[in-house]
């Protein structure tokens, strides 16, 4: 698939543009929640309905599979500049400190409130959850037919980047409730509670699981991106090196750790600076099954190499490139204004830490707006994306490990928390000798939350923000400006989206 055919299929399911990572164009937010699933919320299952937005539709073959998948991937990347600007800012990892917008730094770190115009990541994200819904309601058209196994294939497929999609905006959001399927008639449906969009989110991974699961050892009835070849080459089972579905488990994994502190959150039991909570048991344990489940957690941990991220069996990468009609990596270009903040920088081994070695190098950029040093260290900028083709990553191993101990950690285990995160530590870090971690619930979260800044800092999974706000942390890590901070960690509902449900946001929750 040429660039430009990547590009045309992309606008035609995102509708909007890149503009420095930021900017898009948009059409009504509330016409988006159309476009994704009709559901029985009470058997949290998939969406089988058309797509109701774009009436360009998928054409019945085979080729036009392809078109719309190609197209489906394309757009689903498009938001992971603005995902990564937002949370890594909500992590006091990088203030984005440019002149030509000086609120930025402030809007992002906690200094003053998001404006509710901002809609990003919204639409783009639903725009690709409706992409994939057309994608599974035209596989029963196809002709020549799919085999069945074929049709499972793209349904798995399908599902699993239209949960992707969904995450992003969740974890976007934090608290804050969001659509996941449309009204009967079409129109924006119900808005859910955290603890329910979660459910349902796990819902859509499983039901892909299932459908990638009965597809089996077969070769994916088209093409996926480069970035995407350590799991491209059959459906299932997620157990197999090479699987989409162990793509899914990586994500369900995910997605029950968030869902498992959600519920806490939900009722009453969050965790706080120095109380563990009681995340629910249950979303952990699916948590751990689907980590278990899914190739990628077996792949080794290396330390990374300088020069940026390669394609390779340890994750699942957007790609990017500056041909004409594709677009470029999104943080390459933003070397004059992200600059790395202070209290990163305190955290982590600028010595010996081959991960810090290998991202970070000597700062050559001028700090554009003087009045913001004290928070900003201008010693350092990351490097790790270093050209306008450097794949981001989307999930690695170094993740799920981690997310591994987060699910020991909350379950109780803190010696095997311990022993997953020096796993990391030492694997990925190069450390000969592991850490002398207490067995007390905060020093080994406290020792988990440095080794995942270091391991996924600027990458589009979030990591960090999420689980600061998981732990209860946000007042006592988000402290940029001291007793003005406003520790903001979420992006606010757009206006549009309230606009077009006439001011009626109000959740449901079980």
């Amino acid at each position: 698939m040429t660039a430009t055919h990547m590009r045309t299929t992309a606008l035609a399911a995102a509708g909007g543009d890149v503009d420095r990572g930021r900017g898009y164009s948009v059409r009504g937010a509330s016409l988006l929640i159309a476009a994704a699933a009709i559901v029985g919320f009470a058997a949290c299952s998939d969406s089988n309905v058309p797509f109701f937005t774009e009436p360009t539709g998928v054409a019945n073959t085979p080729g036009g599979i392809q078109n719309a998948v190609t197209g489906l991937f394309a757009a689903s990347r498009i938001d992971a500049g603005t995902y990564i600007n937002w949370m890594s800012q909500f992590a006091r990892d990088q203030g984005n400190i440019q002149f030509s917008n000086p609120q930025d730094v402030l809007t992002g770190t906690g200094g003053e409130p998001i404006p509710s115009g901002d809609i990003e990541p919204w639409i783009n994200s639903y725009r690709a959850v409706g992409a994939a819904i057309a994608i599974i309601a035209a596989v029963p058209k196809v002709q020549p037919a799919f085999t069945a196994p074929q049709a499972a294939a793209t349904a798995g497929v399908a599902q699993t980047l239209e949960a992707l999609n969904l995450m992003q905006v969740a974890e976007t959001r934090d608290t804050l409730p969001i659509p996941i399927h449309a009204a009967a008639d079409g129109s924006a449906g119900p808005v859910y509670c955290s603890k329910d969009a979660w459910r349902q989110i796990v819902a859509i991974l499983d039901s892909a699981n299932n459908s990638l699961t009965t597809a089996g050892a077969i070769a994916l009835p088209f093409k996926v991106p480069p970035g995407f070849g350590a799991v491209s080459q059959t459906a299932g089972p997620s157990t197999a090196a090479g699987s989409f579905a162990s793509f899914n488990r990586a994500l369900a994994g995910k997605a029950n750790l968030e869902l498992a502190y959600a519920i806490a959150r939900g009722t009453g039991h969050s965790p706080t600076a120095s109380t563990p909570g009681s995340p629910d048991v249950a979303a952990l344990t699916a948590a751990q099954t689907a980590l278990t489940a899914s190739a990628l957690t077996a792949v080794p941990l290396t330390p990374p190499a300088p020069g940026g991220f390669s394609e390779n069996s340890a994750g699942v990468f957007w790609d990017y490139s500056s041909q004409s009609g594709d677009i470029v990596n999104p943080i390459n270009a933003q070397g004059g204004i992200w600059q790395t903040l202070v209290g990163f920088t305190k955290d982590v081994d600028t010595v010996a830490d081959a991960r810090w070695l290998a991202k970070f190098v000597p700062q050559t950029h001028q700090l554009q707006i003087p009045a913001d040093l004290p928070i900003a260290d201008t010693n350092w900028f990351y490097a790790h994306y270093p050209t306008t083709s450097s794949p981001i990553p989307i999930i690695r191993n170094e993740n799920l490990i981690l997310y591994e101990a987060q699910v020991q950690l909350g379950l109780g285990n803190l010696a095997g928390a311990i022993t997953l995160i020096n796993q990391v530590h030492q694997q990925a870090g190069g450390f000969a000798s592991a850490l002398a971690i207490p067995s007390t619930y905060t020093a080994v979260r406290d020792s988990l939350l440095k080794e995942q800044r270091i391991s996924t800092v600027f990458e589009a999974s979030g990591d960090r923000t999420i689980s600061i706000r998981m732990y209860g942390l946000q007042t006592t890590v988000d402290t940029t400006w001291g007793a003005k901070d406003l520790h903001t960690s979420l992006l606010p509902i757009p206006t549009s989206e309230l606009g077009g449900r006439g001011g009626n946001y109000t959740a449901t929750c079980s």
